[in-house]
């Protein structure tokens, strides 16, 4: 039996790797999905970079806000983690999780683009699961709706093409 192909990316991305692990976990069939996770915006964004993006698959990145490092190394925050991955892939759908100090926020982020913000508690995991269903269906939708569009445009095309030979026929081979 064939396996279908995968084509939702998701992207865990906080300092809290065991956070990142229990999400990854409690995703509902995670085997439908590509599922990768970073501790660091800078990790995130430089994969990123070099991602090879495809139009027909759906790219979900979960995000935390606040970045530590061992050092006294300064790190991306969240926003700027957003706006970055805004900036490289505008299709690419953000969600915010926010812990509890940190849900003022939660309209810049919904300003810059980010999909949904989320609290980091006891309901994150399903608030998770039912985001990432209402983002695979809004994207599938979009997917259909633009398969639609091009398959409409290429039959007028084709009326108006054997419509045209046709008129050409009628025009130099019928006798008046």
């Amino acid at each position: 039996m064939l396996k279908a192909k995968i084509d939702t990316n998701i992207f865990l991305v906080d300092h809290n790797l065991e956070l990142t692990r229990a999400i990854s976990n409690s995703i509902d069939n995670p085997d439908r999905y590509n599922i990768e996770s970073f501790t660091s915006g800078e990790k995130f964004i430089s994969h990123l970079s070099n991602y090879k993006f495809s139009r027909n698959e759906i790219y979900i990145v979960f995000l935390g806000y606040k970045y530590f490092d061992e050092g006294n190394n300064t790190l991306m925050n969240g926003v700027e983690i957003l706006e970055s991955t805004k900036a490289i892939n505008k299709d690419i759908e953000v969600v915010m999780l926010t812990g509890e100090d940190e849900g003022s926020y939660g309209s810049y982020v919904m300003k810059s683009g980010a999909f949904a913000f989320i609290p980091k508690n006891e309901n994150i995991h399903l608030r998770i699961n039912n985001i990432i269903m209402g983002i695979i269906s809004q994207k599938r939708l979009i997917q259909r709706r633009y398969s639609y569009n091009i398959s409409l445009k290429i039959l007028i095309g084709y009326i108006l093409l054997v419509t045209a030979i046709w008129a050409i026929y009628r025009f130099f081979y019928y006798d008046f």
